[in-house]
């Protein structure tokens, strides 16, 4: 896998606890407001710390929003429909009004936001140290976390298997696909080429995991501990603090 070129930025500092809480109140105030102008105010503020935050460039940035938003435009239509619906059931209306339109809109960006978020979070957590602060700060199951972590884990090399198995099929093609057949062939064949390394990491892992015995043992120790620092601790206070000022504005 090659390496990425993104500088590390102030979110790599935080411990795994204070940003996971961080994320929590970001997604609750997502899922709280209803305006469009609140939700892009929202979705700005993450884009900043994406790319300040989390040291992400600006081209892995814009491709990731872009390719939500193929997910997002279904939705938008869908919402505007419901809404115009909803407003034209008393009378005939031809045009999609602009309420329509801005329930839409705010409804793909609190997806963007939701999904941007969580890219940050990944980008900018280790998963041995989300392993390690969860078990012994939460006090959660070490076999549910290392399930998350293994996620955290595969997804950024399940997709730079993907952009390598679309590189390698523009290359045996020798041209960009033609039509609409064409690209959903290509798309077909990359998440096979996706699905079927996901399923071999799983197997490796999974006869890694019993070799060394894993899951034997009710409680299970670390070599390194995660420590809690005060700017975590403020992190979350203020994290709190905010949501809970913003919930009443």
């Amino acid at each position: 896998m090659e390496m990425r070129k993104e500088s590390r930025g102030f979110l790599h500092r935080l411990d795994p606890l204070s940003k996971l809480v961080a994320l929590a109140c970001l997604a609750t105030l997502a899922m709280h407001w209803d305006d469009l102008l609140r939700q892009g105010a929202l979705l700005l503020a993450l884009i900043a710390a994406a790319k300040l935050g989390a040291g992400m460039s600006w081209r892995r940035l814009l491709r990731r929003i872009a390719w939500i938003l193929g997910f997002g435009l279904p939705l938008f239509a869908v919402t505007a429909l419901a809404v115009q619906l909803r407003e034209g059931a008393g009378g005939e209306t031809l045009l999609v009004s602009s309420t329509a339109l801005t329930a839409g809109a705010a409804v793909t960006l609190r997806m963007v936001s939701l999904f941007l978020s969580s890219l940050a979070y990944i980008e900018s957590t280790d998963p041995k140290d989300f392993v390690v602060m969860m078990t012994t700060r939460l006090k959660l199951p070490y076999r549910f976390v290392f399930g998350i972590s293994m996620a955290l884990t595969f997804l950024p090399l399940l997709a730079e298997e993907g952009r390598q198995a679309a590189a390698a099929r523009k290359l045996r093609m020798g041209r960009r696909p033609r039509g609409i057949a064409e690209r959903l062939s290509q798309r077909r064949g990359q998440l096979v080429t996706v699905f079927a390394g996901a399923i071999r990491r799983v197997e490796q892992t999974a006869g890694a995991m019993d070799v060394k015995g894993f899951g034997a043992y009710r409680e299970r120790t670390f070599l390194r501990d995660v420590p809690l620092e005060a700017i975590g601790v403020w992190t979350m206070i203020v994290s709190l603090g905010l949501t809970a000022g913003l919930w009443l504005l």
